[in-house]
């Protein structure tokens, strides 16, 4: 495993710092994600296949594309969010 995807070596203040980021960007590019999947909904309801072909299509690839970025920020937050309650628990230890 490569040495810096090791979350027990950083110092508790920078896997905060990217619990914080992480948050910020999931909730960032959901709320974006939402809008545009909305839209592309109406434009392909009402317009149907000549929607697909004037671009729904190539916006669906990109809601797609969007989903599994913040599928992997939502995973970095919940590495980091388990590292931090790992060290919390063991702390008097």
């Amino acid at each position: 495993m490569r040495r810096w995807l090791i979350l027990s070596d950083y110092h508790w203040m920078a896997l905060v710092g990217v619990l914080a980021l992480s948050a910020a960007l999931v909730a960032w590019i959901s709320v974006g994600l939402i809008n545009v999947a909305m839209a592309n909904y109406d434009f392909v309801t009402h317009y149907g296949l000549m929607a697909l072909r004037d671009g729904g299509f190539m916006q669906i690839l990109e809601i797609g594309v969007r989903a599994a970025l913040v599928l992997g920020t939502y995973m970095v937050f919940k590495a980091v969010e388990t590292e931090l309650i790992y060290r919390w628990r063991n702390a008097g230890k």
